[in-house]
């Protein structure tokens, strides 16, 4: 499992609304592939000045400004990372290797080979957004600190 502190910026009924800190160096440090932070950013995508957002389910009640703990499973990680790299990579090649077999015309081709690469990112979107909601892919509470 991959650990990250957060501050909670937010508690009400059970759910908890966290902030994570990306580091200044992220993304350029050896320790990448086992920091919390930068496994949480690509699964969240998207930065917020430098500030990752999530909301969480806890159980006992905290305090506005309260550091916690979270962890995310390595395993939703890997498969997040095959979706939006293996699949668009595949869908690229094998438009390429199909469309070069039925178009002689060149322009034709680069725009079989740009709909159908286009059509692959938005089924990732469309999955990315049913596994989104599965417990697997959702960072859970593990301690306050």
């Amino acid at each position: 499992m991959l650990i990250e502190t957060a501050v909670v910026t937010q508690y009400h009924n059970g759910i908890a609304k966290v902030r994570c800190e990306t580091k200044k160096g992220c993304g350029g440090c050896a320790a990448q592939a086992s920091c919390g932070a930068a496994a949480l950013s690509e699964l969240n995508g998207s930065r917020n000045q430098g500030a990752l957002l999530f909301d969480i389910a806890v159980e006992q009640p905290l305090q506005t400004g309260q550091l916690i703990e979270i962890g995310l499973q390595e395993k939703s990680m890997i498969l997040s990372a095959l979706l939006l790299y293996i699949v668009p990579l595949t869908a690229l090649l094998l438009s390429t290797l199909i469309g070069s077999l039925y178009l002689d015309n060149e322009l034709l081709l680069a725009a079989f080979i740009f709909l159908m690469t286009a059509a692959a990112f938005v089924a990732i979107k469309k999955v990315a957004a049913k596994l989104s909601r599965r417990q697997l892919y959702q960072p859970v509470f593990l301690r306050k600190l």
